[in-house]
C-alpha cells in the first residue's frame, strides 16, 4: 500500500510526463517505459484503495472510518452505578424475577428500570400468567461477613452497563481476576435462589460492595438470593473447597 505521499508523486510525475506529450515532444523509449511503469503502479494502487474501501467506485460512496465500538452490554448485580473503567450507565433499576414458592414462570433475573414506560394495559390482577416479583438479600448471617453489612430482606438494585471500549462480557465464575487481557469491570459473589424452593432461579453474580433499593426493607420475600457453595461431590476438590462460597468476576475485552 502507497502513503497519500507517495501517491501524489506518481499523480504529479504523471501529469507532467503527459504535458510533455501533448506539446509534441519527442519522449525517449526510457521515459515512455517510466510512464508505463508509473501507470502501472497508479492502476495497482487503486485496486488496493477499493479493496479497503478508501475510493469510490461506480456508485458507491467513500466509507467513513468507523470511529465508534459496539461495546459490551452487561447487568451490574447489586448497583445502581457502572464500573470507572469507560463504562456509561445505560440505566438502573430493581432485581426480579418469579417469587421463590412458585414452580413455574421464568427462571432468570430482570434489570427493570426505575421508570418504565407503559404501553396499553389492564389494572385488573387475573391470577394467571407470569408475575415480576423484587428481590431480596437472604442469609444475612454470611452476607454481614463477606458484605461487610447485614442486607438481609432488603431489596437488590442492579445497573445496566456498556463498556466504550470493549465488545465482548464474560462472567467468570469461581476467580476474582480476568484471564490474560481481559478486563475487570467488577468482582462479586454468585448468588442464586435456594435449592430447596420450588422456584429455580439463575447464578448471577452481585457485587461484593453491595448496595439496597432506599425506603424497602420490609421482609415481603418474592424472588430470593442466597449464596452459592462449593460441593465437593462430583466437583474436583482440590482445587475446590467443600463449603465455600463461589466468588465471580465480570470482563470485557
Amino acid at each position: 500500500m502507497y502513503s497519500s505521499g507517495e501517491l501524489c508523486v506518481l499523480v504529479f510525475l504523471t501529469c507532467v510526463t503527459l504535458a510533455v506529450t501533448q506539446e509534441g515532444d519527442r519522449l525517449s523509449s526510457s521515459v515512455r517505459s517510466l510512464i508505463n511503469t508509473i501507470r502501472s503502479n497508479i492502476d495497482n494502487l487503486e485496486k488496493e484503495l477499493e479493496t479497503e474501501g478508501l475510493i469510490c467506485t461506480d456508485n458507491d460512496h467513500v466509507k467513513p472510518p468507523d470511529n465508534t465500538v459496539n461495546g459490551a452490554v452487561y447487568t451490574r448485580w447489586g448497583r445502581t452505578t457502572c464500573s470507572e473503567n469507560g463504562t456509561e450507565l445505560v440505566y438502573n433499576g430493581f432485581t426480579t424475577s418469579s417469587y421463590y414458592t412458585h414452580g413455574g414462570g421464568a427462571p432468570n433475573f430482570l434489570c427493570l428500570p426505575m421508570e418504565p414506560v407503559w404501553a396499553d394495559f389492564d389494572d385488573s390482577t387475573s391470577g394467571i400468567g407470569g408475575f415480576l416479583h423484587g428481590t431480596e438479600y437472604e442469609d444475612g448471617s454470611r452476607a454481614s461477613r463477606l458484605f461487610g453489612e447485614n442486607f438481609e430482606n432488603q431489596n437488590v438494585p442492579c445497573a445496566v452497563c456498556q463498556s466504550m471500549r470493549h465488545k465482548n462480557v464474560l462472567m467468570i465464575p469461581g476467580r476474582t481476576s480476568c484471564f490474560g487481557t481481559w478486563l475487570k469491570e467488577y468482582t462479586g459473589y454468585l448468588m442464586a435462589g435456594h435449592y430447596k424452593f420450588d422456584a429455580s432461579h439463575e447464578f448471577i453474580c452481585v457485587d461484593a460492595k453491595p448496595e439496597a433499593v432506599k425506603g424497602h426493607v420490609a421482609n415481603t420475600n418474592g424472588a430470593l438470593l442466597y449464596f452459592v457453595e462449593i460441593r465437593c461431590d462430583s466437583l474436583t476438590c482440590p482445587p475446590y473447597v467443600n463449603g465455600r462460597e463461589v466468588p465471580c468476576v465480570v470482563c470485557t475485552n
